[in-house]
């Protein structure tokens, strides 16, 4: 039986907005090269260019918490992690939010920053609510936290917590995003080295 929230993103809408700005101007200063740029300009500066938008995309696009009835998965830049409901033995918001697991902490790269934006962020399905006053407490990494905690509360007040099936915590390398940034970053490097 699902409790509490059935699924949740969340993530900084800001944080994405940057990226979509940043990653629009890269792809500008990419068609300005190849429009009016040398060939061998082009060559050297096009894995910059995108090594910039990919990292771009990795640091400020990608993170996120989901929630879902089966587990909670904290996607970072580089490294995702998937954790059982019962692995969670603490929530912590003081700086961002970070889980205490049974196998260690895991610390969200990118939970909601305080904020209209993180607010709106979070809307789903035409709920447009967006609260602007000074005695809410549940924003930001705090926000993030409450919706977790509130998932992990009904399960343990139903009873479905029980022991840890497995390992409770598997994380997991993203491997494409690694071997863009290494190939491009060689690129970058060779580029900027080439006579």
């Amino acid at each position: 039986m699902a409790v509490g929230p059935q699924e949740s993103v969340l993530y900084p809408l800001g944080s994405r907005i940057l990226a979509a700005a940043t990653v629009t101007i890269c792809a500008v200063i990419e068609a300005s090269l190849l429009i009016y740029g040398h060939a061998e300009l082009t060559i050297r500066a096009t894995p910059a260019v995108l090594l910039a938008a990919v990292l771009v995309f990795a640091l400020f696009w990608m993170p996120r918490v989901e929630l879902d009835p089966g587990e909670l998965r904290v996607v970072n830049p580089f490294r995702s992690y998937w954790i059982s409901w019962p692995a969670i033995r603490e929530i912590d918001s003081r700086w961002s939010l970070t889980l205490d697991t049974v196998r260690g902490r895991v610390t969200a790269w990118a939970a909601p920053s305080p904020g209209l934006f993180s607010q709106i962020g979070r809307m789903r399905r035409g709920a447009f609510r967006v609260t602007l006053s000074a005695d809410r407490e549940t924003r930001g990494a705090e926000q993030a936290r409450q919706l977790v905690v509130q998932q992990w509360e009904a399960y343990r007040d139903q009873g479905v917590l029980g022991a840890v099936e497995g390992k409770g915590v598997t994380r997991r390398w993203n491997v494409p995003v690694l071997a863009a940034v290494a190939v491009l970053a060689a690129a970058a490097i060779a580029g900027a080295a080439w006579p």
